[in-house]
């Protein structure tokens, strides 16, 4: 064919522009009439065969038609993403450069990236849709001028995503994520977008449920479908953090699903390419962070990898339960009670349970904060007796269950048991002039100190009137504290409140028999205590025991004597009022000896006989005369 005017192919203009440019320069009319001579219609993308036929029916250079022929790694050439109706305008690229652009015909190009301008879609005269197969370039088939339609400016969101669908670099790119700029061509990067935005339509209910984005989509659908990327992708990370995080702590439901959708499900399957981890790897951050619904292994595993259990923030009961050891059943009335912090979800009679690992960790640390009995005697490095003694004498607070926090076995803590070992290691006296040295250990019966008397040296040590004179530090805890064994001698005599008697000494001082005291301590009625003196050993009855034994018991020895009767007539009066008569462990020959009563029955049958006590009195004055 051949031409009065040559027409040149602009860059970035589209093969239909020149068309029509063509066309009308040409005496053709339309483009569809020019078209119609080399048997072809107008289309938005051409094959290569048909791009052939073009450049030798149009007289077209080879180089001219090079990005159509190299179509491979360029989004315009993705022809599900072309529009096949509508040929938005941008009326300062019309007026200045006289030409459509190819970019213009892809349906996420919503923008005009050099004049920074929305694309008009209807004409402002007719109101009707733009269309590629109107009559002439510049105007509506109404007649309107395209070349004078207001220009409108764009979201810098709207202009750099139609420069990086067309493939041109802007000198300053902030609105999109770094990694889309830098990304280069990646042929899924569409489709990719068009999930996003249907995903986050669907979730702030700006798209029908059913939206649909093809190639007969209007130019209003491109608008809303990218307007929904900017609400998730613009400012990133903030609005797709802030977009997930909502929903996935404010949505309803237990599974992932429920609350964002399956989307994500793509995310990790048709778009599991590096091109897509900036995206991926924020989303993974905020579902371990936030997501407190159920997760299923497989899906887990599909995020974090096998070992996914340092990746996530949330766990269910059962879950949290294995890491803390405890039962799952515990772990989840904790939480329904409110006694630790976590999330109840009711669906119908079901309910999950999730506990979030810094509740966790802070459980884990106030366990840490405590010791068992066993632990907090290894820590002070004594054996088990001494630190009963210890605890006797006020060394540690032993905490009760409703003292210590939830689900805290140990009784002691941590601080109480190292700041007593510091405090007492601060302690030691400079320049001791001790000549014999005993360790904190060695205060014990087994160093001629009774078990009585213990606990009163230790509340001396404690409340430093009694202070170690040296310290070996290769010893941990208490064990390296050494004192001066004559100074606790000497405060073992005066704090003695409390004389013993040996059992011969009470049997002279008493006038009882010496037999019959052992036989009141073998019984448990008399308590005493075990004195050792090198390898022998003898009871010795405390003056508090003594006391606390007579005002338990009486002697029915004692009582027969004073009032002037046999032990057996005495007993006997009693059986009326039903007075228990004590025989502690006897001999295996002669008779019974050292009964006892209880003064409590001695005064209840006294209660008994109320009528008779003045009878009673008037004959003890009788016989006394």
């Amino acid at each position: 064919m051949s031409f009065f005017q040559t027409v040149v192919l602009k860059p970035g203009e589209s093969l239909n522009s020149l068309f029509m440019r063509k066309a009308e320069l040409n005496g053709y009319g339309t483009a569809h009439a020019l078209l119609r001579e080399a048997g072809l219609t107008m289309k938005v993308s051409y094959s290569l065969d048909e791009l052939e036929q073009l450049r030798l029916c149009f007289e077209l250079a080879s180089d001219e038609l090079t990005l159509w022929c190299d179509g491979e790694g360029r989004y315009l050439a993705q022809k599900s993403f072309l529009r096949r109706n509508q040929s938005p305008i941008c009326p300062a690229c019309l007026a200045t450069e006289g030409v459509a652009r190819e970019a213009w015909s892809h349906l996420l190009v919503t923008a005009c990236h050099i004049h920074r301008a929305a694309l008009v879609s209807r004409c402002p005269q007719c109101t009707r849709e733009i269309c590629q197969s109107r009559r002439e370039l510049m105007h509506c088939d109404c007649g309107y001028d395209f070349r004078c339609a207001s220009v409108a400016p764009a979201s810098p969101f709207y202009v750099e995503l139609s420069a990086l669908m067309a493939g041109v670099t802007l000198s300053v790119c902030k609105a999109l994520p770094d990694a889309l700029n830098q990304l280069g061509y990646e042929p899924l990067l569409p489709e990719f977008l068009v999930l996003l935005a249907k995903a986050q339509g669907r979730l702030s209910e700006a798209l029908p449920v059913k939206f649909r984005l093809g190639s007969s989509s209007s130019v209003e659908n491109s608008v809303a479908m990218v307007s929904c990327l900017e609400s998730l992708l613009g400012e990133w990370p903030r609005r797709f953090d802030a977009t997930l995080q909502n929903q996935l702590c404010n949505g309803t439901g237990v599974g992932l699903a429920e609350r964002i959708g399956v989307w994500y499900r793509e995310l990790f399957s048709t778009y599991s390419a590096s091109s897509f981890d900036f995206l991926r790897d924020r989303f993974k951050a905020l579902i371990a962070e936030h997501f407190d619904g159920r997760l299923g292994v497989s899906t887990r595993g599909l995020m974090f990898g096998a070992d996914n259990a340092d990746a996530m923030h949330w766990f269910a009961a059962a879950e949290a339960a294995r890491l803390l050891g405890v039962a799952p059943d515990i772990l989840a009335n904790l939480v329904i009670t409110q006694q630790i912090d976590g999330r109840v979800h009711q669906e119908g009679k079901s309910r999950f349970v999730a506990v979030h690992r810094s509740t966790l960790d802070q459980i884990a640390a106030n366990r840490a904060s405590y010791l068992s009995a066993t632990e907090a005697r290894q820590r002070l490095n004594v054996s088990k007796n001494f630190f009963e003694r210890f605890i006797q004498a006020g060394g540690l607070r032993r905490y009760k269950r409703d003292e210590r926090p939830v689900l805290v076995a140990g009784e002691f803590r941590v601080e109480d048991v190292d700041q007593v070992i510091q405090r007492l290691v601060e302690r030691i006296r400079q320049n001791p002039r001790a000549s014999v040295r005993i360790g904190l250990q060695e205060i014990s019966a087994k160093h001629g100190i009774s078990n009585s008397k213990i606990v009163g040296v230790l509340q001396d040590i404690l409340q430093g009137i009694v202070r170690p004179v040296a310290h070996v530090s290769s010893l941990a805890g208490l064990a390296g504290l050494q004192f001066d064994k004559v100074e606790i001698a000497q405060r073992v005599r005066e704090n003695d409140p409390d004389v013993a008697l040996s059992v011969d000494d009470l049997a002279q001082v008493s006038g009882w028999k010496a037999g019959v005291i052992k036989k009141w301590i073998q019984g448990g009625y008399l308590k005493s205590i075990v004195q050792t003196h090198g390898k022998a050993k003898r009871d010795v009855i405390p003056v508090s025991a003594l006391i606390q034994f007579l005002l338990t018991y009486s002697p029915t020895a004692e009582l027969s004597k004073q009032l002037n009767t046999k032990t057996l007539n005495m007993t006997q009066s009693w059986r009326p009022a039903k007075i228990e008569v004590i025989t502690p462990p006897q001999d295996s020959v002669g008779g019974l000896r050292g009964l006892l009563v209880r003064n409590a029955d001695l005064a209840r049958a006294a209660q008994l006989r109320k009528p008779t006590i003045r009878e009673l009195a008037d004959q003890f004055e009788g016989s006394t005369c």
